[in-house]
């Protein structure tokens, strides 16, 4: 039992792990700015869109893409250089990888954020929640839902560290 833990902890690899974190702490630091920055000062609410029979706001969305890009952008050049060590040129396949991960990270944070600010606007929880913060506040449970998905598939397939 103790060599599998050991085992365990060896592919695991809690250094980079933790280097990985904090770029994540970075990273969510660079999203939540541009995100708050775009959504208040630059999108607002903007268009609307009917969705399967309901009134969807586009704004927190387009604001949403707007920051992952640049967040991670910003993930890419740290984690290859700093969390996996990674000195060479980025190849296609590394790339390519990079972008595969990227949009499943897409959906599932979109998908997260959808379901979060939807939970935030019912009628219970509503008039908890400081006007205009709904869209900023439904962020923290996606993060927290992306970090593992996304740190497995940047260490075992798109750096292969």
């Amino acid at each position: 039992m103790r060599e599998k833990i050991v085992r365990l902890i060896e592919v695991f690899d809690p250094k980079r792990f933790v280097k990985f974190g904090l770029i994540g702490v970075l990273n969510t630091l660079v999203d939540f700015c541009v995100f708050f920055v775009m959504d208040r000062w630059v999108i607002g609410a903007g268009p609307t869109l009917a969705l399967l029979g309901m009134t969807v706001v586009a704004g927190p969305y387009i604001s949403n893409a707007v920051a992952y890009v640049v967040a991670n952008i910003n993930s890419f050049v740290w984690n290859k250089l700093w969390t996996f060590e990674k000195r060479d040129r980025v190849t296609g396949g590394e790339a390519g990888r990079y972008l595969a991960t990227s949009a499943g990270y897409v959906l599932i944070s979109t998908v997260s954020l959808a379901v979060c600010i939807r939970i935030l606007s019912l009628p219970v929880i509503a008039p908890l929640v400081p006007q205009g913060w709904t869209n900023l506040l439904a962020k923290l449970p996606t993060a927290c839902v992306t970090i593992f998905y996304n740190y497995l598939m940047n260490k075992f397939w798109v750096f292969k560290a």
